[in-house]
């Protein structure tokens, strides 16, 4: 848990503090909050505090006094600074005195809600930051914002002033992204980040403790990533890391558009080895697709049928393996996630938790046991929910899972089981908690998404196989249920 004390002169500044840091998606306690630095000292200074986020300009004390004071009485707290104050002298009085990050009014949330998540991460591994690590910390986040576009044109030419740095906007540039793997020696990742960053004045570490490298073409930049790659091939044991290049880009202001080429390159790892070298445009030609798909999954998990779950799961991955070198990892992330969206029955928690652990994921077998986590979980969740139905419409759902590419309605079902079509409409709404034609469409476009994806028939045939006829109205429903037409989502994800 995160201790944290409040200081600021503004009241209205510490009330919106105290309503907005409850909110994030952290263990967090809010120790207190006093107006300035005296107070600040006088209250908490001998209680256990990990984070002191104090305003810089206060009467009685200032935001830096305060933090003087405060380290010669708790050395291990964090101190973050809020202030409107922009003057680039005083900021980096600031840095000198060690602070994790400065935040400037208004308030960015987002970079706050990062800070303490990078203060929560060092809890674990250190207690007091050297002031040079202190300065890189900020300077690391600040690029790091950048690359992702959260930071605004005026901010970053601000930061990129007061962290002395300028970036070539002429020469051939690339961004290079060093990733360890779960066998990776932090004792050797931490001597290797320090010595690229004594090298390479475009370096950081982002929260993810990755390793990016800017790289001009003062020499020849092939030179310099083959001599990056024999040099972590000796400094770090078992080869235990994957390098990404991106395409060269016109100088180093394009770093932003390099990095999304990264963030895209990066399941090409699922199939290569570690201590590999993946260049955006030397990506591998993929031509093997899965014979499994992921519907016949979705038909065993809503029938219940544990032991066919975990073969098909079993088999699924040991087909992908067996092709590894052939597949697109991209299409089998796909495929899985579209599992994910299903098993997750719009719970937005359990579908951002399930897909932040398949995005981290580096290898299949890490993908096979995650995937067969979330499905044993939902078949769990999903036998004990299916023996509240009641088994009229228990048996709907079996009976539409098995026969949703033929023709049916409210009205052929309740001939087929014998009961009134308006109460079978009224009954299935009350258990599934939407409309019968509604989760009939929906279990349909599922199947013709997938047939998109993995076939090339055209789409009159997906339309049929999926239980339309119309095609007017399967372009219609397609839409409804993904916000694409069928031929922009064969594009989009194929």
């Amino acid at each position: 848990m995160l201790k944290i004390v409040l200081v600021d002169d503004e009241p209205l500044i510490l009330k919106g503090l105290e309503s907005i840091i409850p909110e994030f998606e952290q263990n967090i306690e809010i120790v207190g909050t006093a107006k300035n630095g005296v107070l600040a000292l006088e209250l908490f200074a001998d209680q256990e505090v990990d984070v002191l986020l104090t305003d810089i300009e206060m009467p009685v004390m200032n935001g830096l006094e305060l933090i003087d004071a405060w380290k010669k009485r708790q050395p291990t707290t964090k101190s973050v600074v809020l202030s409107g104050f922009e003057d680039f002298h005083y900021i980096k009085r600031g840095l000198s005195a060690g602070i994790e990050n400065y935040l400037l009014k208004p308030l960015n949330e987002q970079e706050l809600k990062e800070t303490f998540v990078q203060i929560e991460k060092k809890q674990v591994t250190d207690n007091v930051v050297p002031r040079e690590e202190a300065y890189y910390i900020l300077r690391d986040n600040t690029i790091w914002r950048w690359l992702n576009l959260r930071i605004n044109k005026e901010e970053w030419e601000e930061r990129l002033a007061l962290y002395d740095m300028t970036l070539n906007q002429n020469e051939s540039s690339v961004l290079i992204q060093i990733q360890p793997t779960k066998e990776t020696d932090m004792a050797e990742w931490k001597k290797l980040s320090e010595y690229y960053r004594r090298t390479y004045p475009f370096m950081l570490l982002t929260p993810e403790n990755e390793i990016i490298l800017g790289i001009t073409e003062q020499t020849s930049i092939s030179e310099q990533i083959l001599a990056i790659h024999q040099d972590m091939k000796q400094r770090i044991s078992n080869e235990a890391f994957y390098i990404f290049i991106s395409e060269k880009v016109q100088g180093e202001m394009m770093y932003p558009q390099a990095f999304r080429q990264l963030t895209r390159l990066l399941p090409e790892r699922l199939v290569k080895e570690s201590g590999s070298l993946i260049a955006y445009q030397k990506r591998t030609k993929h031509t093997w697709r899965p014979k499994r798909k992921q519907h016949q999954l979705a038909k065993l998990l809503v029938m219940n049928n544990e032991k066919e779950i975990k073969a098909w799961i079993n088999n699924f991955f040991k087909e992908w393996n067996d092709h590894k070198l052939e597949s697109d990892p991209h299409q089998m992330l796909h495929i899985l996630n579209e599992l994910l969206v299903m098993m997750a029955e719009s719970d937005p928690k359990e579908l951002s938790e399930s897909m932040g652990r398949i995005a981290e994921e580096t290898s299949i077998e890490g993908l096979e046991e995650a995937t067969l986590t979330y499905a044993i979980r939902y078949y769990n969740r999903k036998k004990q929910t299916d023996e509240s139905k009641s088994p009229i419409i228990q048996n709907v759902l079996a009976y539409i899972t098995e026969h949703f590419s033929e023709g049916m309605s409210l009205k052929t079902l309740g001939n087929d089981f014998h009961i009134n079509a308006v109460y079978l409409g009224q009954l299935f709404q009350k258990e599934m908690g939407e409309h019968f034609t509604d989760y009939l469409n929906r279990y349909r476009v599922n199947y013709a998404k997938e047939e998109l994806l993995q076939t090339k028939d055209n789409l009159t045939i997906i339309a049929g196989k999926s239980g339309y006829t119309d095609m007017a109205y399967f372009y219609r429903q397609f839409k409804k249920h993904t916000g694409e037409t069928p031929n922009r989502y064969r594009k989009i994800h194929q």
